[in-house]
Parts: structure tokens; sequence; C-alpha cells
């Protein structure tokens, strides 16, 4: 069993008007997906570490990162 990983999935540009679409297919793709942040065109969410590269191939998908904690202590 893989262990999931959170990640931050950017928006393109050109597809923020479709962002449900988009949302839609990173979900087929895997992501559990824990808020759309639609006004900066932002998806956070979880997927198992070896599926965090097919996020890239989702259309509409900028970029995608993984999410780290910072310590602000």
């Amino acid at each position: 069993m893989t262990e999931d990983r959170k990640v931050i999935v950017s928006i393109a540009d050109e597809e923020l008007s479709s962002i449900p679409a988009v949302v839609s297919a990173l979900e087929e793709a895997g992501l559990t997906v824990d808020a759309v942040l639609e006004p900066i065109g932002t998806v956070t969410g979880s997927i198992g570490s070896g599926d965090v590269a097919a996020l890239q191939d989702v259309p509409g998908v900028r970029d995608v990162e993984l999410q780290r904690d910072v310590d602000t202590r």
C-alpha cells in the first residue's frame, strides 16, 4: 500500500472557466479533493504517492506540488 501525499494543484489560466471539469478529471485520476480555491485556480487534496505524477497529465493542470509542513515556531 502506498502512502497518501498531500498535493497542491495549480490550474492553467486558460482553464479557469472550466475548473469543475478539471476537478472531475483530477478525481478520476485518483485525487481525493480537500478544497477547490476557484479565485486563485488551486485545488488541494491527497493521492497515493505512486500516482502523483499522473496528475500532471490531466488536461488543464499547470503544476502539481507536494504540500510541505512548515514549523513556524
